[in-house]
């Protein structure tokens, strides 16, 4: 059965208009995705620092408040330390009194003393030999003998003992014993340090975990700071991506919150190992979905930026034809069958 002539005009429309679409996609290149094909969504991250005293104490003083912007070295909390401080005084003070060593009035009392003592021995030594004579002719008894002899011992262990104190204070205090103090000195200033907890760089106070009047454990967690001058994002980039992508290369991020305006990252880390990976690929399509963690570090000078902003990640070093798996690109175009039947 022959076409009508209205069968062939809609055959003839219906041809033009597949034309037409296949022309309009053909004036597009299929080689070249649009700019969001290599954009890659991430959220914004601060390391945390969780800080402690070593040795803890009683909160006394809270210097800052959650929220807060702290510079390096800033005072946070303050714990009591009355007692540190009396033991830190008198190490101090027994410090000193061993580095200046004895006065002269107790080096003067000492040799009198020994001298006192040396001429003692010396008049006990002629009446030991005295009694000695006499018992010998009988004209003494053994008792008054042996009790020379004794005070003569006596006087004797006395005499070396002043001698030692003499020498000792002439001699100073031992640089061991010298040094021993200073250590317990060193070891209280530690303590004391730790009785301020400070912020160990610029950061923001996030959480305070004490107040006035706790007794904070050692080492017990007192706040949490975030490090804001060191943001970074960590996205998850397609494999065929990584030999276009290198630590220390350029990154533009986009915040949400800025949709006009661009910050410019350091690519700081790639991982070594697939995050999503099937257990067994063993297509090409399952191949080109593994991806690859790449850390982002974010220069934040201005404190523009803040931790849990979510924002899109462009790489200028990715080739304009490289794009992101699963946003594929239009199939080349096909010549259109011949539509219709001949007269």
């Amino acid at each position: 059965m022959r076409p009508t002539v209205t069968q062939r005009f809609f055959n003839l429309l219906a041809a033009t208009l597949v034309l037409a679409l296949l022309g309009g996609s053909s004036g597009c290149d299929w080689r070249n995705p649009s700019a969001t094909d290599q954009t890659i969504s991430g959220t914004i991250e601060a390391d945390e620092v969780h800080i402690a005293s070593r040795y803890g104490g009683r909160v006394e003083r809270i210097l800052a408040r959650e929220g807060d912007a702290l510079t390096a070295g800033a005072t946070l909390i303050e714990l009591d330390a009355a007692e540190l401080k009396a033991r830190r005084d008198y190490s101090a003070a027994l410090l000193e009194e061993m580095v200046n060593g004895p006065r002269r009035e107790e080096i003067a009392a000492a040799r009198q003393e020994w001298e006192a003592l040396t001429a003692d021995l010396e008049f006990a030594r002629s009446e030991d030999k005295r009694a000695r004579e006499l018992f010998a002719v009988r004209a003494v008894s053994a008792t008054e003998r042996d009790r020379a002899t004794s005070r003569l011992a006596m006087l004797d262990k006395q005499a070396a003992a002043a001698r030692s104190r003499f020498e000792l204070l002439t001699a100073g205090t031992r640089p061991e014993r010298v040094a021993q103090v200073r250590a317990q000195l060193a070891e209280i200033d530690a303590q004391l340090r730790e009785m301020r907890i400070l912020a160990p760089t610029n950061c923001i106070l996030e959480v305070l975990n004490v107040k006035v009047g706790d007794v904070l454990a050692p080492n017990r967690e007192a706040a949490t700071l975030l490090l804001n001058d060191h943001l970074w994002v960590r996205v998850f980039v397609p494999e065929p991506w990584l030999r276009h992508l290198q630590v220390g290369q350029k990154a533009v991020v986009k915040p949400d919150a800025s949709p006009n305006e661009t910050f410019p990252g350091v690519i700081e880390q790639i991982s070594r190992a697939a995050e999503f990976t099937p257990r067994n690929v063993q297509t090409h399509d399952e191949r080109m979905r593994q991806v690859f963690g790449v850390k982002i570090g974010l220069p934040n000078p201005g404190g523009r930026l803040r931790a849990g902003m979510s924002l899109e990640a462009d790489f200028p070093s990715l080739p304009a034809e490289l794009a992101r798996p699963g946003s594929k690109p239009a199939a080349p175009p096909t010549r259109a069958p011949a539509t219709g039947t001949k007269n």
